[in-house]
């Protein structure tokens, strides 16, 4: 009887670590599951090159983490304007129609070039990639490409510096804001580095030092010519950006 009876509590011993044991595997999976991947939010525009006027327009972006669907983003919108006039932009909400892939119709009025940029907050990162459409046959595309090329975008100077850096060792910079020629501070300033043809781009998010000045660093993982977007948003009025080109030795 005693000898059963042993058996018996081994047994039941037993079942108790593999419930426990289980239970321990249950908790781990949930807390992998609910920990915050570190990973960059990453958005990829879908626009179409050129359009006609007053013809309804699909604007799309997929949204991906780690290579996964976003489809619990905060806020996506899409913001249009005619190149050399950012302040008469106009600004559309994006609803989730796929895994991962919102979207949202604009028209253009105009026979320009127009600049179409998507706003994406999502698992507490913002990302601002920017494309631009070609509507009808504009007779001043190049002097419309010029102007959205200048560093004076719609009342706003930005001045990135420096525009040379050296592989594989980290490359200080400084960006400098002014909006209508007074020191702009407060504002998020972020810079989007990439090569021609990449499919991945770095982000980099400066802080703000001091006059208007905003400073980060990066490190350039080979030589080449690179894009360097700067992107400056603050609030819901003021989205600028310029592009520059680093020469990496």
């Amino acid at each position: 009887m005693n000898n059963m009876m042993k058996r018996v509590g081994v047994t039941f011993g037993l079942v108790g670590l593999f419930v426990l044991g289980a239970c321990g595997t249950d908790e781990a999976t949930k807390s992998a599951e609910t920990t915050p991947s570190m990973e960059p939010v990453e958005a990829e525009l879908n626009v179409p090159a050129t359009a006609d006027t007053d013809e309804a327009v699909t604007l799309a972006v997929r949204v991906t983490q780690d290579g996964k669907a976003v489809d619990d983003a905060d806020e996506i919108k899409f913001e249009v304007w005619k190149n050399g006039a950012k302040e008469e932009s106009k600004m559309t909400k994006a609803t989730l129609t796929e895994d991962g892939v919102y979207e949202a119709e604009t028209m253009f009025a105009d026979e320009a070039i127009y600049t179409v940029q998507v706003h994406v907050t999502a698992r507490s990162m913002h990302t601002m990639p920017t494309t631009n459409v070609t509507v009808g046959h504009p007779e001043t595309a190049a002097e419309a490409e010029a102007e959205e090329d200048h560093h004076h975008h719609a009342g706003a100077d930005i001045v990135l510096d420096p525009t040379q850096a050296v592989a594989k060792e980290a490359q200080p910079f400084t960006v400098n804001v002014e909006i209508e020629h007074e020191t702009l501070t407060g504002a998020d300033v972020q810079l989007e580095v990439f090569k021609d043809g990449a499919d991945k781009h770095e982000w980099v998010k400066l802080e703000e030092t001091e006059g208007g000045n905003y400073a980060g660093e990066h490190t350039f993982p080979e030589a080449g010519t690179y894009n360097v977007q700067v992107h400056v948003t603050k609030g819901h009025d003021i989205h600028e950006h310029i592009m520059e080109i680093v020469e990496v030795k």
